[in-house]
């Protein structure tokens, strides 16, 4: 680990980038809002107490893995993509979008 780890240095820089797009400054120069998802429990506390995010989503475990699987062959081509997909399993996934620093949390 990291001798930084802990003293916000991943969420400040998340922060920055965010706002970064928030301002226009990203690809397009489009001033968009960010949505982000993530399992990990620290961060989503963080996410979740910080007044620049908001909670737009959760999930207790991943979505229906056969579907995935199918969906992901249909859209592939012919024998090219075989044996994986997404879900199944029991990981809280949480989603969250990027406010920004001059809004009020809803």
């Amino acid at each position: 680990m990291p001798e930084w780890q802990g003293a916000g240095v991943g969420t400040a820089f998340l922060n920055y980038v965010m706002q970064h797009h928030l301002d226009g400054k990203g690809r397009k120069e489009r001033k968009l809002h960010t949505f982000f998802h993530t399992s990990h429990p620290q961060l989503a506390n963080y996410l979740r107490h910080s007044n620049k995010w908001v909670q737009t989503g959760a999930k207790l475990y991943g979505a229906n893995k056969i579907r995935s699987i199918k969906s992901i062959q249909k859209t592939g081509k012919k024998g090219g993509i075989t044996g994986c997909g997404y879900g199944g399993h029991f990981r809280a996934v949480q989603a969250f979008k990027y406010l920004g620093n001059n809004e009020e949390k809803i």
